[in-house]
């Protein structure tokens, strides 16, 4: 109300001011009402531009600017219209200095509106744009209630309208969707972050006992029970995954339709040695083709899951996509090449599917292992990240599929020598890995053991990456993991990042080592 009375009386005082005393009634008068009426509305209009693209949405901040152009293309027809019809002779410099009064407000509104988002502040503007548009609009009507063809008039007002309400669905169109997502927050880092947690997805809670399930599977990755196998009368030992979507809880307040191995994020862990003869039988009940590939193990080539594609010199590719509802087989013979912790995961659609869940831990032990363990503790953390509330960069980072304060924790006891197998399942970013309390060896990168381990307290991991650290917990304490990419151990809130006024809580990539 308060922008509303600003915009409609404003111009009024303005009138009665500053203009009133060298133009008087003269169409030239209205024309620069007009033009400040106009450049007002259209401050608003480079505000929703530079929002737009503040918050990612480059496609749809080029949709508003062709809207925006085409509708206050017309605009100028109105500013100048009153000096016409009164026979007054506009200079160039008056018509210059209109188009800047009506037209250069929007580039401060662009700028202004890409620099931060305020759902407050974008209010209050439309609302002057309101009562300044209110404004011209009377000034209009007052200057026609002489003219004699009534009819004419109002019928071309009444086309104006149907006109200016055309391109304006320019602009409409080019926000079609985009409405749930209009006060997302784009962080300086490039993080996409929804107004509220509650938008990470719009699936329902689930169930307390499908929350239990889930965490046992967290739980159940952290200490290594890997999957049962069927074991064929030849010996191979079969595996069955099946791809399909589902509701996941990443953390409190958000639930996600996921895309995952066996109703679980990340996959089952599979499990085998050297020797093994392996067939994991892949069925398909995603809406999507997808494949598998066990990334850094050398398998027949027919076996390596990148799918066909036509190329200008023939086709690429090792096996057709599985289509919804299909299934393969993928079969080898584990090699002493194989030996160590790696990653599976799709190759269709990659950058997508991996973000929605469809990855897994395999780990391949020597032929014989050895009668006194190396290790009292030997763990898995897979870290994974997703996009939700319609960003298109990852913004939630998980644990074993889940975010702090859902991430699993580690138990050990005092003098246990611990081996951590990490896992980078993450599409697109890095992460830095940091143990509190502790220095400890980096034993294997890749699957590849290291002749001389490198002493360390942060591990980074690209996209893909593994890595093997060990310490021998010999400081009692709780023990904070985590992320040092510190954007990465919160979750998505109004809160973004945290800032000088708000909080942001602990989330994403931390948990905690209890050595007892």
């Amino acid at each position: 109300m308060v922008g509303l009375l600003i915009g409609l009386v404003g111009l009024a005082a303005i009138q009665e001011k500053w203009l009133e005393r060298g133009l008087r009634e003269s169409g030239t008068r209205l024309a620069y009402m007009t033009a400040a009426g106009i450049g007002l509305h259209n401050f608003s209009e480079g505000l929703a531009i530079g929002q737009s693209f503040a918050t990612g949405k480059t496609a749809l901040a080029i949709g508003l600017v062709i809207g925006f152009a085409l509708h206050n293309a017309t605009e100028g027809f109105g500013i100048v219209g009153a000096s016409t019809r009164t026979g007054e002779r506009l200079s160039w410099a008056s018509i210059l200095l209109l188009g800047a009064i009506g037209g250069g407000l929007t580039f401060v509104g662009t700028l202004l509106g890409s620099l931060w988002t305020s759902e407050f502040v974008s209010i209050f503007v439309l609302a002057m744009a309101g009562g300044a548009i209110l404004y011209v609009v009377k000034e209009l009507l007052f200057a026609v209630r002489k003219e004699t063809a009534q009819k004419l008039i109002m019928a071309a007002l009444a086309i104006g309208f149907g006109l200016g309400w055309g391109t304006e669905v320019v602009a409409d169109a080019a926000q079609g969707g985009e409405a749930k997502e209009e006060h997302a927050l784009r962080e300086p880092d490039g993080d996409v972050l929804p107004a509220t947690a509650a938008k990470t997805g719009a699936v329902a809670p689930i169930s307390a006992e499908e929350n239990a399930r889930q965490r046992q599977a967290a739980n159940q990755l952290l200490h290594e029970e890997a999957l049962s196998p069927k074991v064929l009368p030849d010996g191979t030992k079969e595996y069955d995954l099946t791809a399909s979507v589902f509701p996941w809880k990443l953390y409190p307040g958000a639930t996600i339709d996921a895309w995952g191995y066996n109703h679980t994020v990340p996959g089952p862990l599979i499990r085998v040695r050297v020797g093994d003869k392996v067939a994991i039988v892949l069925k398909n009940d995603l809406p999507q083709p997808t494949t598998l590939h066990l990334h850094g193990l050398a398998v027949p080539n027919a076996m390596d899951g990148v799918p066909q594609m036509a190329t200008g010199s023939g086709t690429v590719g090792t096996q057709p996509e599985i289509p919804p509802g299909g299934s393969y087989t993928y079969r080898f013979t584990v090699t002493d090449q194989m030996i160590g912790t790696h990653l599976y995961h799709t190759h269709v659609n990659d950058d997508f599917q991996m973000d929605m869940g469809l990855h897994g831990v395999i780990v391949i032990d020597p032929r014989q292992s050895s009668t006194t363990p190396p290790y009292d503790v030997d763990a898995v953390y897979e870290i994974s990240s997703f996009k939700v509330g319609g960003s298109e960069e990852e913004n939630v980072f998980a644990l074993n599929g889940k975010a702090f304060p859902e991430a699993p924790t580690l138990t050990v006891h005092r003098g246990d020598r611990v081996l951590l197998r990490l896992v980078n399942a993450s599409a697109e970013e890095f992460h830095v890995m940091h143990l509190h309390g502790y220095t400890f060896d980096i034993v294997a990168k890749d699957g590849n053991s290291l002749s001389q381990p490198e002493r360390a307290n942060t591990i980074s991991l690209g996209p893909a990456q593994t890595a093997d650290i060990a310490f021998t917990a010999d400081n009692p304490g709780q023990w904070m993991f985590h992320c040092h990419i510190l954007d990465h151990t919160v979750n998505p809130s109004e809160a973004g990042d945290g800032s000088a006024h708000r909080m942001a809580s602990m989330g994403g990539l931390v948990t905690f080592i209890n050595v007892e």
